[in-house]
């Protein structure tokens, strides 16, 4: 492979894919290359990753003159027309060189793959995947999880161990305030999290000894930062390649005859928090 001094990675447009692709922008800098993160939110977390650059995604029709100055561009593939467009600019070119990430492939739907493009295995996490993937587009032996993320230094890992950082659904909060309830009752300190301030709940996140919420950027993120994670999945069997991947979560799930579109209605509060205070007792 060639000297590679600068590097664009492309993420897809989500706390949690931004988080996991910072795996391959730590690989890369380690390595020695300059590195630019393009994601519209990971700005949100600049304290929590000094030294990184990050830039929110540049508008479709400057994509050819704005990715042109690198030595190699990291696309994490989603079949979105601005993941197509740069596929297009790029696919043929020598420099800068194009590396497809793809979650998931197909060669009816997908085109073919070069040397640079990995596709991930669906039997394991997508930050799994991505740390394999930098490792063998570096031909490099050893691979991790690493992603740079650091907390700010007044801040201490569980300092509340009894504390519990709970991110309500917004389709059935009044079961959320119950579930919250219930936990207190347990001797437990619930705190709602606001969906819209990232760095916030980071912050709460990291200090809280627990985590409990449905499938979202903050169960990537409680899981980024070990913190212990219940997940009420939205899916009857969670996916592999989308579980988080850094600290190991419990879910809750639903029988396979409840209709994907009520699955949410269907949480029950008692088993909610007997999978918390299951998780609480490991």
């Amino acid at each position: 492979m060639m000297e590679i001094k600068q590097v664009a990675i492309v993420c897809k447009d989500t706390i949690s894919d931004g988080l996991m692709m910072m795996v391959a922008t730590h690989r890369l800098s380690f390595e020695g290359a300059h590195v630019i993160t393009y994601n519209d939110k990971l700005h949100e977390l600049t304290d929590w990753f000094p030294g990184y650059t990050f830039s929110p995604r540049v508008p479709i029709e400057e994509i050819e003159n704005e990715l042109s100055k690198f030595d190699l561009i990291i696309l994490q593939y989603d079949s979105t027309p601005y993941a197509k467009e740069i596929l297009k600019i790029f696919s043929k070119s020598q420099k800068p060189m194009l590396s497809i990430f793809y979650p998931t492939y197909s060669k009816y739907t997908h085109p073919p793959l070069n040397a640079c493009d990995r596709v991930f295995n669906k039997q394991i996490p997508m930050v799994d995947n991505i740390a394999l993937a930098i490792s063998s587009l570096l031909q490099a032996r050893d691979h991790s999880k690493n992603n740079g993320l650091s907390a700010p230094a007044h801040l201490f890992h569980r300092r509340y161990q009894k504390r519990v950082a709970i991110l309500a659904s917004s389709h059935i909060p009044k079961k959320y305030d119950k579930i919250a309830q219930e936990v207190k009752k347990s001797g437990f300190d619930p705190i709602f999290l606001d969906p819209a301030n990232i760095s916030l709940g980071a912050s709460i996140i990291y200090e809280s000894g627990y985590f409990i919420g449905p499938e979202s950027d903050l169960c990537h993120l409680a899981s980024n930062l070990h913190i212990p994670t219940l997940v009420v999945s939205g899916n009857k069997r969670p996916i592999s390649l989308e579980k988080p991947g850094w600290f190991r979560s419990s879910f809750i799930t639903f029988p396979r005859w409840v209709p994907q579109f009520f699955l949410e209605h269907f949480v029950l509060v008692s088993k909610v928090v007997s999978g918390f205070k299951k998780l609480a007792a490991k």
